[in-house]
C-alpha cells in the first residue's frame, strides 16, 4: 500500500510539474474515458430543488380561482377540518408576489452559505423549509400563514438558485457543462407544468402532495457527493477525489484534474478575497456581465405575456379554459428548453441568446400591434378579426423563443463565468438582481398597463429585447467547450 502510495505521488507531481511547465492551469485534460452517467445523475439531484422552485412559481396561478371564490375548504359535513379562506385582490397579489420577495432575500444569503457548509449541504439542508413551507400552505387557517408559507418556500428557492447552477458547474466536464447547466432551468419549468397540470385539484391537496418533493430532494442529494472543487478549497483532498472518481468513473485518471483545481485554487488564495475584489477587472467583467443575463431575462416582457395569456388566448377567439391555456404555455416553454439542453453544446449559448432575444423582439411587436389595433376605437373590426391570429401565434412564438435562450442561458452563464475566487458573492448579486426584477416586474405590471397600455406595455419589453440582441452580438462572449481556467483567462486578457 506504501508503495502504491508513492507511485501516486510520484504520478501527482510529474502532473503537476507539467501542468506548472506547460499552459499552467489551462493545461488541456484528456477526458476521453470519464463516464457520463454518474455527472447526469448528481445534476439530476442538484437540480431538484429547481423543480420544487417550479411548483412555487406555479402555484399562485391555478389554485387563485379556488381562493377568490370561497372553495377552499377541505373536507366534508362532520370532518371539514380546515377553516375557510377567501382572499381579495390585494391580498391575492401578495400571496403572487412573495415567493419572489422571499427569493430575493434568499439570494443573498445562498453565496455566502454554501461557501461556509458546501454545495451538497446547502442544497440538503434546503428541504427543511421546502417542506416547511408546502405544510403551512397546506394547513393555513388564515392570509397570514398563506403569506409565510410563500415567502419561506421563496426563500429556499432563491438560496437554491444560487447553490444549484454553481454545483452544476463545478461536478461538469466541460464537454457537459452546458448539457447538465440546462438541467436547472429544465426542472424549474417541468415544476411549473406539473403544477398546472394538477390544478383541478382542490389547492391544499395540490400543496399537500408537493410536500413530497422535499423529502425526494434530501433522499437524491444523499447519495451524490459533494463538489470537489469545494472539498480542495476546504481542505479535504482526499474526498475530493473520492467525490471526483465517483463522477469520472473508475476508467479515468482523476489525478490531472485534481492537480488542475488545486493549482487554480493556490493561484486564487495567493490573496484572500476581500468586498473590494468586485470591483477589479477579472472579477468586475465576468460579473457586470452575468448580472447583464438576469437584468435582459427579466425585462423581456416574460412577465407581461403570461400575465396577459387568457386576454390574448380569448382574443384569438379561444373558447379554451383559463387552465388549459395555461397547461399549454407551460409545455411549450418545457418542450423548448430541454430542446435548448440539447442544441447548446452544437450552436453555442451566444447563439441561442441572440437568436432568443431577437424573435422575442418581434414577438412582442406583433402583440403590441395587435393591442393598439384593439384599443384604438376607429379600428375597423373586420381587421381585428382578420389578425385573430397574431396575438395567439406572437405569444406561442414568444415563450419558445424564451425557453430556448434568455430563459436557460443567464442561469447556465452565471455559473459558467464568475471566477472561483468570487463565485459566492458573485451568483448571490446575479441572482438577487434577477429576483428583486422579478418582484418589481409582477408587483407593478398593472400600472404599466394602465401608464402605457397593453400595446405600449408590450412595445417597451421588445425595446429591451432590442438592446438584448445587441448585448448579445457586441459583448457576450462564447464559453462552449472552454473550462473554468479558458473562461477565465478570456477576461484577464482583455484590458
Amino acid at each position: 500500500m506504501a508503495k502504491l502510495d508513492t507511485e501516486y505521488e510520484d504520478v501527482r507531481m510529474n502532473d503537476s510539474s507539467c501542468l506548472q511547465s506547460g499552459s499552467g492551469i489551462n493545461a488541456k485534460i484528456d477526458y476521453k474515458f470519464a463516464s457520463k452517467g454518474p455527472q447526469i445523475r448528481a445534476a439530476v439531484a442538484g437540480s431538484i430543488g429547481a423543480f420544487i422552485l417550479g411548483t412555487i412559481i406555479g402555484w399562485s396561478s391555478p389554485v387563485q380561482p379556488q381562493l377568490q371564490s370561497n372553495s377552499t375548504e377541505f373536507g366534508d359535513g362532520d370532518n371539514m377540518w380546515i377553516a375557510d379562506i377567501t382572499l381579495d385582490d390585494d391580498q391575492m397579489s401578495w400571496v403572487g408576489s412573495l415567493s419572489n420577495l422571499g427569493a430575493l432575500f434568499g439570494a443573498l444569503t445562498g453565496g455566502i452559505l454554501m461557501d461556509r457548509f458546501g454545495r451538497r449541504s446547502i442544497l440538503m439542508a434546503m428541504s427543511l423549509p421546502y417542506f416547511v413551507a408546502w405544510m403551512l400552505i397546506t394547513f393555513a387557517v388564515n392570509p397570514a400563514m398563506l403569506y409565510a408559507g410563500r415567502l419561506l418556500g421563496g426563500l429556499a428557492g432563491g438560496i437554491c438558485s444560487v447553490v444549484s447552477p454553481s454545483y452544476l458547474g463545478e461536478i461538469s466536464m466541460p464537454s457537459l457543462r452546458g448539457l447538465l447547466g440546462m438541467f436547472f432551468s429544465s426542472l424549474l419549468c417541468a415544476g411549473i407544468l406539473v403544477t398546472s397540470l394538477t390544478g383541478w385539484l382542490n389547492w391544499r391537496l395540490i400543496s399537500g402532495i408537493a410536500a413530497v418533493d422535499p423529502i425526494i430532494l434530501l433522499i437524491a442529494m444523499f447519495f451524490v457527493p459533494e463538489s470537489p472543487y469545494h472539498l480542495i478549497k476546504t481542505g479535504r483532498t482526499s474526498d475530493a477525489e473520492k467525490a471526483l472518481k465517483w463522477l469520472r468513473g473508475p476508467d479515468y485518471n482523476i489525478t490531472p484534474e485534481i492537480v488542475q483545481m488545486e493549482t487554480r485554487l493556490n493561484a486564487e488564495l495567493a490573496e484572500k478575497f476581500i468586498p473590494s475584489d468586485l470591483l477589479k477587472p477579472w472579477a468586475l467583467k465576468p460579473l457586470l456581465l452575468a448580472v447583464s443575463l438576469m437584468i435582459f431575462q427579466q425585462l423581456s416582457g416574460i412577465n407581461a405575456a403570461v400575465y396577459n395569456a387568457v386576454a390574448i388566448f380569448e382574443s384569438a377567439g379561444s373558447t379554451l379554459d383559463t387552465l388549459v391555456c395555461a397547461i399549454l404555455l407551460n409545455l411549450d416553454q418545457l418542450v423548448v428548453t430541454i430542446a435548448s439542453s440539447l442544441l447548446v453544446e452544437r450552436l453555442g449559448r451566444k447563439t441561442l441568446f441572440v437568436i432568443s432575444e431577437s424573435v422575442m423582439c418581434l414577438s412582442l411587436a406583433g402583440l403590441g400591434a395587435f393591442f393598439y389595433l384593439k384599443e384604438n376605437s376607429s379600428t375597423d373590426p373586420a381587421i381585428i378579426e382578420s389578425l385573430s391570429w397574431l396575438p395567439l401565434v406572437s405569444l406561442i412564438l414568444f415563450i419558445a423563443a424564451f425557453g430556448i435562450g434568455a430563459g436557460p442561458v443567464p442561469w447556465l452563464m452565471t455559473g459558467e463565468v464568475l471566477p472561483a475566487k468570487i463565485k459566492g458573492p458573485g451568483v448571490s448579486i446575479a441572482v438577487f438582481t434577477n429576483w428583486f426584477l422579478a418582484f418589481v416586474v409582477t408587483k407593478s405590471f398593472v400600472n404599466i398597463q394602465e401608464a402605457l397600455t397593453s400595446a405600449g406595455a408590450f412595445w417597451m419589453f421588445g425595446g429591451f429585447c432590442v438592446f438584448g440582441t445587441l448585448f448579445g452580438l457586441l459583448l457576450l462572449p462564447e464559453t462552449k467547450g472552454k473550462t473554468q481556467e479558458e473562461i477565465q483567462a478570456f477576461f484577464n486578457k482583455r484590458k
